[in-house]
């Protein structure tokens, strides 16, 4: 009975302890390096114990052959676990909320229930999804994920896919940040066959880029480029270059791991010309849509006239199997009568030996026959070769005759298409021109690094664009006391700002965005969080999206150094900031709402954060170029754990150093295999004061 308690005690403590410490992980996954620490620490305490236990307390009970040890061993991890318990309720007073946080997610919670009970869903589902955005601001992922799956069965009351593809979309993106490609991919799927119900196109065709997507990261390339064909075929039908601009992308990409290096070249090559010369694409594209009808059109005739064909076939049998049967029977009767006739002959032998002279005259008569039937078969023979040369020789003259009208129209053609390609090359050249003399104008227009470095003597910027011209620029400027004086009040404004798109559209952008920063902060306009509200209000007018279409914006990290009272203030729209200070790595992120594009009833409103300086602080401003960038062994992005790691190890280093280092770890990253996708944008300076 003993050794029969002892094993089930053992089992019970060893199933006990690992739910525990399964739980434990997913929970405060955030903090589990702090608590390695921790267990390392306690593990060698409790070593220390098995040990004076086992030295003065183990013993052997030879009767039962039973040993002490197993005590020993469950003891051990039930002392372990009550040890650990203190730690799990301080891990899970880390996802607090602050007060004033908690207080608003208070009043809406008040707010849910009083519209759940006037059965108003749409309301109860706006107030659940603001819940889930403060947990998810703070770091609550699992509170943010739950507060966001509860607005989905009151959005499907009600009918509203748009925000319910929204909220699976948002936790898929949650999942994604916590490298849960699993889920990543579920939800995605999810907030698929959400936009499946909306009825557009365009939102299908993203949703199917965003599943391929997480299919490539997971090497499902076959998968992937099934969904890439289906996301391209409806971008193109909405006419939509964003979405078939990423469709070929990621199929070249796809293909490329597949190892099919033709198709990678083929779709890398659309998608540098169909970037390029979208114009000349579109009326290829109308010019191909034609061709085709018209193909059609020739293939349905062919096909109603083959079916017309075989009807007649069909019915030219029905007949001859008729005639077969009435030739059947007619033969039977004529083997009836030739019996008959035989019998006759049996009988009239006589009479058939007096009729002699007349068979032999039938004889001579048959043989006359036989030779005129010659005759008539030389002569058919003979006209049917006359025949067949004639056919014969009017076919050669015919295909002799299209044969030279069609090499004609192939030079006339070969003409054309060598003009059209002049043209073509004469347009490359004149859009090369104007993206030369665009990038002049970028780099006259970006303050130069020095000055930079005059505000922040240990400071660097890793610019590189991707194409000639770069949609990521920075901006920094010293603050005035005053709208149009040149007094400065000891405070400096730096920002990294990343806008939608590349090249030349995100190059126009840049610019529109430079200038309104610049007239924002002289009308005297300094806190971070009001300097993005009134830029995102700049660029909504700028671009007139509440009258037009357009949804092109950016997202940006803002930064306002004030040297007097030593607080660095930070507002960000999407983008995060990353700062080290006493050897310690801090991110904050930044809000979910780009600048610009989106709904215009929406007033954004940007949360600025304050940074109290106690001793020399590096600060790191990024784009997600580099964060996005394919590359490595895998192939897969460099994310943004990594590369906060990476500024995590450089900050002690000089600016020249890292900015050094970064060029050299974006380079190795790259590789000779991959391209650069994206625009790299990142700003790094040190505050000491």
């Amino acid at each position: 009975m003993v050794i029969v308690a002892s094993l089930l005690l053992k089992t019970w403590l060893v199933i006990l302890v690992r739910w525990s410490f399964i739980a434990l992980y997913f929970t405060f996954r955030d903090y589990i390096h702090m608590l390695v620490i921790i267990i390392s620490i306690l593990i060698k305490k409790v070593g220390l114990f098995c040990i004076v236990l086992k030295k003065y307390c183990t013993f052997d009970l030879k009767s039962t052959g039973y040993k002490l040890k197993r005590i020993l061993v469950g003891s051990t991890l039930v002392f372990a676990l009550v040890l650990i318990c203190p730690f799990i309720a301080l891990s899970q007073e880390i996802n607090v909320l602050p007060k004033q946080k908690q207080d608003d997610v208070d009043r809406y919670r008040e707010l849910v229930e009083r519209y759940n009970q006037a059965d108003n869903p749409q309301q109860a589902a706006f107030y659940l999804n603001k819940i889930a955005f403060i947990y998810w601001e703070n770091g609550n992922v699992n509170e943010a994920i739950k507060y966001f799956l509860e607005t989905v069965p009151l959005n499907e009351k009600i009918g509203n896919y748009t925000d319910v593809k929204a909220v699976y979309s948002n936790v898929a993106l949650i999942y994604a940040d916590m490298d849960r490609l699993d889920l990543t991919l579920e939800y995605f799927n999810k907030s698929l066959d959400a936009r499946r119900k909306l009825n557009d196109k365009g939102e299908l065709a993203a949703g199917l880029i965003d599943v391929a997507y997480i299919h490539t990261a997971l090497n499902q390339n076959e998968k992937a480029v099934q969904l890439l064909d289906e996301a391209l075929a409806l971008s193109k039908e909405v006419n939509n270059p964003r979405l078939i601009l990423n469709c070929l992308r990621l199929l070249s990409q796809n293909y490329d791991k597949m190892g099919n290096t033709a198709k990678a070249n083929e779709y890398a090559g659309m998608f540098a010309v169909y970037e390029q010369q979208l114009s000349t694409q579109q009326l290829k594209t109308e010019y191909e849509t034609k061709v085709v009808k018209s193909e059609a059109d020739a293939e349905r005739e062919r096909m109603q006239r083959t079916q017309q064909a075989l009807l007649m076939s069909l019915r030219e049998l029905q007949a001859k199997s008729t005639q077969d049967s009435l030739s059947y029977m007619l033969l039977q009767r004529q083997d009836s009568l030739k019996k008959a006739e035989e019998q006759a002959r049996q009988r009239q032998t006589e009479i058939d030996l007096l009729n002699t002279d007349r068979k032999l005259k039938e004889a001579q008569i048959s043989e006359q026959k036989a030779q005129s039937r010659i005759q008539r078969i030389i002569i058919f023979f003979t006209l049917v070769f006359l025949v067949v040369v004639i056919v014969s020789t009017i076919f050669i003259y015919r295909n002799y005759r299209d044969k030279k009208k069609a090499n004609e129209l192939l030079n006339l053609q070969n003409v054309e298409i060598q003009k059209q390609r002049d043209q073509i090359q004469k347009q490359n050249e004149n859009i090369s021109k104007s993206i030369n003399y665009a990038q002049g104008i970028q780099k006259a227009l970006l303050p130069p690094q020095e000055n930079l470095q005059a505000i922040f003597p240990e400071s660097f910027i890793f610019f590189r664009p991707r194409d000639v011209v770069s949609g990521d620029y920075y901006w920094f400027r010293e603050l005035s006391t005053s709208p149009g004086s040149s007094q400065k009040n000891g405070k400096v404004a730096v920002s990294a700002i990343d806008c939608t798109g590349h090249g030349v559209p995100g190059a126009f952008l840049s610019m529109i965005g430079y200038n309104l920063l610049d007239d924002i902060v002289e009308r005297g306009v300094h806190k971070p969080g009001a300097i993005l509200r009134d830029l995102n209000n700049g660029i909504r007018r700028a671009l007139r999206q509440d009258e037009t279409d357009n949804r092109d914006g950016m997202d940006m990290a803002l930064c306002v150094v004030d040297f007097n009272n030593k607080v660095v203030e930070f507002s960000g729209a999407k983008n995060p900031l990353v700062y080290v200070a006493n050897n310690e790595v801090f991110r904050l992120r930044g809000d979910k709402e780009s600048i610009g594009g989106g709904l215009g009833y929406m007033e954004r409103e940007f949360t600025t954060h304050s940074i109290k300086i106690e001793g020399p602080t590096w600060f790191y401003q990024f784009s997600d170029g580099f964060i996005d960038q394919f590359g490595g062994p895998d192939g897969r992005k460099f994310m943004i754990k990594n590369f906060t790691d990476l500024l995590a190890g450089i900050s002690i280093l000089p600016s020249g150093q890292q900015r050094d280092i970064l060029k050299s770890t974006f380079k190795e990253w790259l590789g000779s295999k991959y391209p650069q996708v994206d625009d790299i944008l990142v700003v790094g300076f040190k505050v000491d004061l």
